[in-house]
């Protein structure tokens, strides 16, 4: 995707397109409304200079809907948007859709999405979401989690699927089963404690497990094969997957479904280090609730990679899916029980 154009909406209204490689040839910028609009509204026209076709803004005022932008080269044209979502009260809303797959379709744009949990979306967040249109939730969150941090109603209708794959570490779990006012430093005097007991074996050690854990643990095998079900269903679309913060189970159902799809492991993994861009200031935050509690730099720094999305992790889910089954196919048919028919329909639904 290097050739083709991302969008960022830097601020209301104003959205920056711009690619990595160059390419100077005449374009056309189009606004729709829906992937599916045949033509819309002409935005701007290019004369094919290197310089204005590499990278430009556009200005729409009073936009009430999410746009869709059609872009129209001289030898090609494709359908491109915004990936992270203007969610007020969420920094992590994402569309996975855009991602060219081996056989040459793409995934559809509006139809699958990936987040956090919306115990913190705010009304105007909340109307956004309605917006989407959205059918389906997958939850991966354990039962103490969701008595916790509730999800907030988007719209009435929408079905719900729990699907707690039981991934979680022993350290994140004691964080999960505190108090909401206990739980960071329930989880900081669990590494001290650890640390004090000579277990702190490696800073991502810990993270490594989980993400090996969620192809091979039966839990977690049945939770994501539950999750593609859902997916294949009639009328799922469009869907969301969503832990709490939205990195580790929900990066890795995020990635078994693309990957499924036909995505390249080039673009699992850069899909996934989104969550490193997205989060990165509110992981900055919570480091400084943490030192609060602690000044042990190291035990900052193990608490630190618990929360961090780096490419390793999640290459860990994939190179051991492709050295045990061959194939992300294989991995769904032998592993999760997924027929060839479903994946079949999950191609049909979300490729075009």
């Amino acid at each position: 995707m290097e050739d083709k154009f991302c969008v960022k909406q830097t601020s209301p209204g104003t959205f920056v397109f711009s690619r990595e490689e160059s390419r100077a040839c005449p374009m056309e910028v189009y606004l729709l409304k829906s992937e599916s609009e045949d033509e819309g509204t002409l935005l701007i026209r290019k004369d094919g200079t290197e310089a204005d076709t590499n990278r430009f803004e556009v200005s729409i005022p009073d936009l009430d809907y999410r746009p869709y932008f059609l872009i129209r080269e001289q030898d090609r044209e494709y359908i491109t948007a915004e990936r992270t979502l203007p969610v007020d009260g969420m920094n992590n809303f994402r569309d996975l859709g855009g991602y060219e797959t081996r056989d040459g379709r793409r995934v559809r744009w509006g139809m699958l999405y990936r987040s956090g949990h919306f115990h913190a979306t705010t009304k105007e967040g909340l109307s956004y979401l309605k917006g989407l249109g959205l059918h389906t939730i997958v939850d991966y969150r354990s039962q103490d989690e969701i008595a916790k941090y509730p999800n907030q109603t988007i719209a009435p209708g929408i079905r719900t699927y729990e699907l707690d794959p039981e991934a979680h570490t022993a350290e994140l779990s004691a964080q999960f089963t505190s108090s909401k006012e206990d739980e960071d430093l329930n989880l900081v005097n669990k590494i001290i404690d650890q640390k004090n007991k000579g277990a702190l074996t490696g800073r991502y050690g810990i993270v490594m497990e989980q993400y090996k854990n969620f192809v091979e643990k039966d839990k977690c095998r049945e939770a994501f094969g539950q999750m593609l079900l859902a997916a294949a269903a009639p009328g799922a679309e469009p869907m969301v997957q969503h832990c709490r913060g939205g990195k580790d189970r929900t990066g890795f159902g995020s990635m078994l479904l693309l990957g499924l799809l036909g995505v390249e492991k080039k673009n699992l993994v850069a899909d996934y280090m989104l969550t490193y861009e997205n989060r990165l200031e509110r992981n900055q935050v919570k480091m400084e609730i943490y030192k609060k509690y602690t000044d042990d730099q190291e035990v900052l720094d193990y608490l630190y990679s618990l929360t961090e999305a780096r490419p390793e992790f999640i290459e860990a889910s994939i190179d051991q899916i492709m050295d045990q089954y061959g194939s992300m196919e294989q991995y769904a048919v032998q592993a999760l029980g997924i027929e060839e028919t479903t994946i079949v329909a999950l191609r049909d639904k979300y490729l075009i």
